[in-house]
C-alpha cells in the first residue's frame, strides 16, 4: 500500500517537472495526491471493517458453537441423570417386587406347610371334629397342586369316617336290636317245637292248643331258628 503511495507522488512530481513545475501543474499534482490518499484511507477503512466484521463473524460462530456444545453437553448430562434415575427406580421397584414375590411364596410356603400339619393330625386321629379345621387350612393354600392333594386325602378319610359311622350305626341298630329281642317274651305253639313264634298269644289261630303254647326271649327263638309268624 505505502510502494503505491510514493509511486503516485512520483508520477505526479515527475508530470509536475514535465511542465515546467506551473502552478496548474502543481494544483493537479496536490489534487492527485490527494485523491490518492483518500482512496488509500478509504482502502485502510474496508479493511479494517472487513477485518472487523471478519472477526466479528468468527467469534459469533465461536460463541455459537461453544453455546451448541454446551448445550449438547447440558442435554447429554440431563440425558446420563435421566438413564440414571430411571435406572434407579426400575432396580427400586424389581426390588420391591422381588421383596413382595418372597414375602407370598413365603406366606404361601407357610399355609401350605400348616395345612400339611392339619391333615396329617386328620390322618393320624381320624374323627369328624378334625375335619372342618383340616378343609379351612387347605383352604387358605395357594399352590393349586398341593391345594388339590391335600385335598383329596381329606376325601378319603372323611369316607373312611363316614364308612366307619355307618357301621357303628349298623353295630348299634343290631345291638339295640339284640337288646329288644332278649327282653321282648314270644309265644312258640307245640311246647316250643313250631317254626314260627308269636308276639301276641291272642293273635294265634283259633285251633292252636293253648296248653301246649310255651314262652321264651325272642332271641331264643331266633337263635332256635325260628321266624316270628308272617300272619301277625
Amino acid at each position: 500500500m505505502k510502494k503505491r503511495l510514493i509511486l503516485t507522488i512520483l508520477i505526479a512530481l515527475l508530470f509536475g517537472a514535465c511542465s515546467n513545475q506551473n502552478e496548474a501543474s502543481q494544483k493537479e499534482t496536490e489534487k492527485q495526491v490527494g485523491f490518492v490518499q483518500k482512496e488509500e484511507k478509504a482502502k485502510k477503512e474496508r479493511d479494517e471493517q472487513e477485518k472487523a466484521e471478519k472477526e466479528k463473524a468468527e467469534k459469533e460462530k465461536a460463541e455459537k458453537e461453544k453455546a451448541e456444545k454446551e448445550k449438547k453437553a447440558k442435554e447429554e448430562q440431563e440425558r446420563k441423570e435421566q438413564e440414571e434415575r430411571e435406572k434407579k427406580a426400575k432396580e427400586e421397584q424389581e426390588r420391591k417386587e422381588k421383596e413382595e414375590r418372597e414375602k407370598k411364596e413365603a406366606e404361601a410356603k407357610q399355609l401350605a406347610e400348616q395345612a400339611e400339619s392339619y391333615v396329617q393330625q386328620l390322618e393320624n386321629n381320624q374323627i369328624q371334629d378334625n375335619v372342618a379345621p383340616a378343609q379351612a387350612a387347605v383352604e387358605q393354600v395357594v399352590d393349586p397342586t398341593v391345594k388339590a392333594t391335600l385335598t383329596e386325602r381329606i376325601g378319603r378319610v372323611q369316607s373312611a369316617i363316614n364308612e366307619k359311622a355307618k357301621i357303628e350305626a349298623q353295630q348299634a341298630a343290631a345291638a339295640q336290636q339284640a337288646a329288644a329281642q332278649e327282653q321282648r317274651i314270644v309265644y312258640v305253639a307245640q311246647y316250643g317245637k313250631s317254626p314260627a313264634y308269636w308276639y301276641n298269644i291272642n293273635n294265634m289261630p283259633s285251633n292252636t292248643r293253648k296248653d301246649k303254647v310255651i314262652t321264651m326271649s325272642e332271641a331264643e327263638a331266633i337263635r332256635a331258628g325260628k321266624h316270628h309268624s308272617n300272619k301277625e
